[in-house]
């Protein structure tokens, strides 16, 4: 490919469906060579491109990877937000032509920085500018880390990477295999020698790493029963539902096997209302729970005055309160503000002004467990995870994915979650709505599924474990200033080269 020169439709036909096609390499799919095959495609097209055909073909590349990869956004505000399919489908679209920015901002400054006849410099470059636009995408307004390429490495040969390099990590190393495949077939022999070795040193480190113990066991099992009630989104806020949507998780935790577990883990706004609103509601059966000496966690919404928290909370013993810190856009909180202000009267979505939650992120002590508590999307941030460790021998996680419909983001979300007990080497437990609810052990795989649009309940032993990870130890710093210091190097070096 490096002296051919494409037709321009062909190459703008390219970009996009290899866009298209990159959301396969997540959740439910997880063909994870699709994120390298199509990376690939993209780099090999910005090769003889000038800064402003980088743009487009950045454009075009990210209309179709965030086009379908985020597509949920419109379920979110159509289907269950009540806003009209019309201004339903402008802000997705908005919101995509927002993340299109990045893949198209990496194509300009890489083809503005690349360096001439240096393949080898070029694709690292480029793998350090990605990383640096997925950074600032995790970062920027909140934050949207949504489907980064690392991500597809959770079930893929370079996963066992994550405990040492984290998700951005696996980004980096990803997108550079891809950039280095095309100087593999681009350059002279002597350098496919070089492309070849960096290909295959992450492949054979992550072999290496297969079987290294980053955590150890501590104290003894617990046993946990997830419930899933399945309650659809249009009916959960339903002021009629509420008393039937006590009774069903109620009715569900009381199921035969009670007798054996520890822990009952309902989720997110399971209680869909004030927990002051329900407590005489529910106290006989969180006394019921107490006698057998059973907590239940709970979310649900937590009032301060004036401030409203979605929160979780343990119904009996000490009653513990976390309470979310990182809120959901367009269900939480609209973001765009200044922008989209105009639209918020036209989308009706329960509870979606709410206060973030502050103070020290520590987890809550439950039958003897140090247990860290993250509410929904904030599974999403690894490094804000990385509070609760290492005091938390157990991660928990809650979520309503509900909001995504039957799209393919309520799979991809859980791939996040196996991301998270991946990096940090910890066993994970997420207990969502509708599904998916699933238990996950200390290398990021599925023991136990409850699967989506089902109700039903899992009961499953989870080992606590201690210890601290390397990417636990230093988070993202590392791979953000290698990355950095790649484009600073390669910036100057080209700006010396044009005197």
């Amino acid at each position: 490919m490096g002296n051919i020169v494409l037709p321009r439709w062909l190459v703008s036909i390219l970009a996009v469906c290899s866009g298209l096609i990159l959301p396969l390499s997540f959740a439910p799919t997880e063909w994870w060579v699709v994120a390298i095959g199509t990376l690939f495609v993209f780099y090999a097209l910005l090769q003889n491109a000038t800064p402003k055909q980088a743009l487009w073909i950045g454009w075009l590349f990210g209309l179709g990877y965030f086009g379908i990869g985020v597509h949920w956004v419109y379920f979110s505000l159509h289907l269950f937000g009540a806003a009209i399919a019309p201004l339903a489908a402008l802000l997705t679209l908005v919101f995509v032509l927002v993340m299109t920015v990045f893949p198209s901002l990496t194509a300009y400054c890489w083809v503005r920085a690349r360096q001439p006849r240096n393949p080898m410099a070029n694709a690292f470059l480029f793998a350090a500018l990605w990383v640096l636009s997925e950074l600032i995408r995790g970062k920027l307004m909140d934050g949207f880390p949504w489907i980064l390429v690392g991500y597809s490495q959770t079930s893929g040969p370079l996963g066992h990477l994550a405990p040492v390099v984290g998700v951005y990590g696996l980004s980096f190393l990803i997108v550079l295999i891809a950039a280095t495949g095309v100087a593999f077939i681009t350059s002279a022999t002597r350098l496919r020698i070089r492309a070849f070795v960096v290909i295959v040193l992450p492949v054979i480190f992550s072999v290496a790493t297969k079987n290294v113990q980053f955590s150890e066991e501590t104290g003894d099992a617990l046993n946990v029963r997830m419930v899933q009630a399945n309650i659809k989104q249009e009916m959960k806020f339903s002021q009629g539902r509420l008393q039937a949507a006590l009774t069903d998780y109620t009715s569900m935790t009381q199921q035969p096997g009670l007798e054996n577990i520890d822990v009952v883990v309902w989720p997110e706004t399971a209680i869909p209302t004030f927990f002051s609103n329900v407590e005489n509601i529910m106290n006989p059966f969180v006394a019921s729970m107490d006698e057998l000496g059973i907590d239940v966690l709970s979310g649900g919404f937590q009032r301060d005055g004036d401030k409203i928290y979605n929160a979780v909370k343990q119904l009996g013993g000490e009653q513990a309160v976390y309470q979310k810190r990182h809120l959901v856009p367009f269900g939480e909180y609209m973001p765009l503000r200044f922008l989209l202000d105009f639209a918020a009267k036209f989308i009706v979505i329960p509870m979606s002004d709410l206060t973030a939650g502050s103070g020290p992120h520590v987890p809550m002590s439950i039958q003897g467990v140090n247990i860290g508590i993250s509410i929904c999307y904030e599974d999403v941030y690894g490094e804000e995870m990385r509070a609760l460790l290492p005091d938390s021998n157990l991660l928990v996680n809650v979520s309503n994915d509900a909001w995504f419909g039957n799209s393919a983001a309520p799979h991809q979300h859980e791939q996040k979650a196996r991301m998270r007990a991946l990096e940090f080497a910890r066993p994970l437990i997420r207990v969502t709505n509708t599904g998916v609810s699933s238990a996950i052990d200390y290398r990021g795989r599925v023991i136990g599924r409850i699967f989506h649009n089902t109700a039903g309940i899992m009961d499953v032993q989870v080992q606590p474990r201690s210890g601290l990870t390397p990417y636990a130890r230093t988070g993202n710093w590392p791979i953000f200033l290698i990355s950095f210091v790649i484009v600073v190097v390669a910036s100057l070096k080209r700006r010396f080269l044009a005197f």
